[in-house]
This record gives C-alpha cells, structure tokens and sequence, in this order.
C-alpha cells in the first residue's frame, strides 16, 4: 500500500512579502495551494492511494477566513474529485478553538463537505492503508493514554502492521529546543510498524520508523534551516520530497560565495550601509539582480544615525520572528505552555493584521 503524507500546511492570509490579485487570492496562500496541488499529483503519478494530513491545515487558531477556506476547500475538491485521492485531516492545536480537539471547534470540520474525512475527536482506523489517526490533545499523558487505548482495541500480533499518525511536539526535532515532548523512545516503544507526527516544522527520522513529518513550506523567518515538503511511503520505506516554494533564508554577511543559495528565496541579509539609501539598493540587488522571491535588509551603520522611519519598519518586519525567539528564551513562561502562548500571540497579531 502506497500513500502520501503532509502536514503543518498552515493556510493562511500571511502579510509578510505577500500581495492580492483581482482573484482576491493572497499571493502567498496561492504557493501554499499551488504546491499541495503539485504534491498531490505527484503522489498519484507515483501510485499512492490516499492522502493523510497530520494537522494545522490551518494557521490562526480556531478561525479561518472565508478569504482562506473557498481557495483551500476548492483545492481539495480537486485532489478528491479530479486527482483522485481520498484525504484523510488530523486536527492540530492551530486548527482547534478549544484547548483539546472536538468537532465543534475544529475549524477543519468545514472540509468535510468537500469530502474529507476529518478526525476531530475518537481515534480513527483506516484500515485500507493500517493506518490509526489520533487528534491533538493538550496534555501529553493524556494522548499516550489515549493512544494506549486505542491499540488495546488492535490484536497484539496486528499493532506491528499498523502505523501510528498524531500531532504533536516530540523532543529532538527541533535543534537546540528544550525538551519538553514526547520522548521519541517512547513512541518507538509503542510497537507501531511507523509513527509519523505533525506540529513541528522540521523533518526528522528522531528514531528508527518515527518520524517528524515537517511542514509542507518554510512560513516564517522561524523556519530557517528546517526540512521542509512531504512524504510518500510504501513498501520500500519512507521518502521526503521538498517543494519549489521558497524557503526562508538567513544570511548574517552577505557572502558571494552564497549567492547561489538566494533565487526563488526569502532572503534576510544584514549589510553595513553608510546611507539609508543603500537599504533599497541591496534589496533591489537581491531581488533584480540574484533572482530573490523578496528580501528584508538588517541594516548596521558605519556612522549615519538610525531614521525612525527605517528602524520601525525593519522592527515591523521582523516582529512575528521576535515573538517568537523571545518566548522561547523566555524564563518566566512555563516550558510546557510556551508553544501554546506563542500560538495565542500570534493568532492575535495575524487577526490583527488581517483587521488593519
């Protein structure tokens, strides 16, 4: 049995480097669905036989705007009516309005019309593909235990044959994150032939067969450096494919030896400027010049003072990376309730975005 997986697709109106054409379709929500399109077809050609999506199909937590779901609805109406594939939606945390998944405030319970079969609250078996789905849970102990109940229900000889999809954080994905997941020995423990988990942006085989699925695109400046794209997984094991969507990239100098890296790119670059003109030119470089999908300058300078006018718009630009670097390093907030404030601060300053 041949199948596809994505995760963390995150749809959303996303206001930096973005733009909306007469389809009143956010430029940068048109690569999210123009890519999931190509993954798809892709999948097919390759003999999958379904999709399964491990949670945060959506951004802002517990809402999505009409703006967002007609584009995405209609884009799964084509994976199921005319690609041919059977889709299969995990509920993560960004998709829930309440603390823990249900139907009623799972925002990607809309999709079910267009033919999804959306898990939003009991554990799922698909048992075409052995596959068992369970939706998030706030708390650890209570997703392992959930989980525990749910293989209570396959024979002991069966659990190998099946494989385990959830959302949520487990330890080492993330380089340099706190530990303050699931400890992915714990999910090897469990027996499953593999156990694939969305919420963290990285891919990662953590373990022999568990794997952090990854995000399907780089979103943000925080995703810098991590594995992005989908997965396909057969009999022969386990494969990643990365998609054309830019990528986030961080550039400390800017280094010719680097200017291969750069088109098709999101591009931050600090450069040492000596009149605030030179912000434009190095952009306008980037972008004309090495083929950047958009660039944002950090400027230093050598002696002319900092305009108020710069420095707020470089602030501004950099502000969702901000928030959330400073509530990870943050010693006051509980390392357990650090991913779900920072959601909470987010989801405030994208509606507040979207208000503006």
């Amino acid at each position: 049995m041949t199948y596809g997986i994505i995760s963390d697709t995150h749809f959303h109106s996303w206001s930096q480097f973005s733009t909306t054409n007469e389809t009143l379709v956010n430029s940068r929500l048109q690569i999210l669905i123009d890519e999931t399109r190509k993954a798809a077809q892709h999948m097919k050609d390759q003999g999958c036989e379904a999709i399964f999506h491990c949670g945060d199909i959506f951004h802002v937590r517990g809402r999505v705007a009409p703006s967002v779901l007609n584009p995405v609805a209609d884009l799964f109406r084509e994976i199921i009516m005319d690609i041919g594939l059977p889709v299969f939606l995990l509920a993560g945390n960004h998709d829930l309005e309440f603390e823990d998944a249900n139907r009623i405030g799972n925002s990607g319970e809309a999709l079910s019309r267009v033919g999804l079969k959306v898990v939003s609250e009991e554990p799922f078996f698909e048992h075409t593909h052995h596959v068992l789905m369970v939706p998030w849970h706030a708390k650890q102990k209570a997703l392992l235990s959930t989980i525990e109940e749910a293989k209570a229900r396959l024979l002991p000889s069966e659990v190998a044959d099946w494989t385990l999809m959830i959302h949520a954080p487990v330890n080492e994905i993330i380089p340099g994150l706190p530990d303050h997941g699931i400890d992915p020995d714990v999910l090897a423990g469990l027996g499953f032939k593999h156990v694939f988990s969305g919420h963290y942006h990285n891919h990662k085989e953590v373990r022999p067969s568990v794997y952090s699925v990854g995000a399907m695109t780089h979103q943000t400046w925080g995703d810098i450096g991590s594995m992005a794209g989908y997965l396909m997984v057969d009999g022969d094991g386990v494969r990643q494919y990365v998609t054309d969507a830019p990528q986030f990239l961080d550039m400390a100098n800017l280094e010719e030896d680097e200017f291969d890296r750069i088109a098709g790119n999101y591009v931050r670059a600090k450069i040492e400027i000596s009149k605030e003109r030179e912000i434009g030119e190095f952009r306008d470089m980037l972008v004309n010049e090495l083929g950047a999908t958009a660039a944002l300058i950090l400027p230093t300078r050598t002696g002319a003072t900092v305009t108020r006018t710069g420095a707020v718009k470089a602030n501004m630009d950099r502000l969702e990376d901000s928030i959330t670097h400073f509530i990870k390093d943050s010693t006051t907030i509980h390392a357990d309730m650090k991913d779900d404030v920072n959601a909470e601060v987010l989801k405030t300053l994208a509606e507040t975005d979207h208000d503006l």
